[in-house]
């Protein structure tokens, strides 16, 4: 009975180290996938912030057309005041051009503005997925600790296992 118990935890013992080694496995390879040197990361995120900064100025820009767009008279007016005249038909095809590009420059504005939280996005990831990788490197290490533990154990098990036995079969 006892030989029994022995063998179903020895056998118990085993499967946990065991399957210790095939979660390392997996997550070393998900490491693998997802690990990211810090300069890299850096580098990354500095790149996307300065097209992100361009990005942001050039949807200020579109933004500030966009509202000169919306009153083309007084652009008239302020052109006529340094000096430029305008006739009717020429005042009118302009401010029908402001109209048209009005709509331009809110579209630019609103599609430079959204990739630019895109990248901010982007940038949020990128650091998380580094922090991930830096925790899974954490557990990693962690779980091959125990499953070095859990090896030496069993191997005392054994070892203790054995020693039991010899001393029964001397005993009889």
């Amino acid at each position: 009975m006892d030989n029994k118990i022995d063998e179903e935890l020895r056998h118990y013992k085993l499967f946990k180290i065991q399957e210790a080694e095939s979660k390392i496995k997996r997550f070393n390879n998900k490491y693998e996938e997802i690990k990211e040197h810090i300069a890299i990361k850096i580098s990354k995120n500095v790149t996307s912030n300065i097209f992100r900064a361009v990005i942001s100025i050039l949807s200020i820009l579109f933004l500030i057309l966009g509202i000169i767009s919306f009153f083309p008279e007084k652009l008239i007016e302020f052109m006529e005041a340094d000096g430029a005249n305008f006739t009717f038909t020429a005042k009118a095809n302009l401010i029908d051009l402001a109209r048209l590009l009005m709509y331009f420059f809110i579209a630019f504005f609103i599609i430079l503005t959204f990739t630019s939280y895109l990248l901010r996005l982007n940038n949020r990831k990128r650091d998380n997925i580094y922090s991930l990788s830096k925790l899974l490197e954490e557990v990693i290490a962690y779980m091959e600790n125990s499953r070095d533990d859990d090896k030496r154990k069993y191997e005392q098990f054994v070892d203790l296992m054995a020693e039991r036995n010899r001393k029964k079969n001397n005993t009889l």
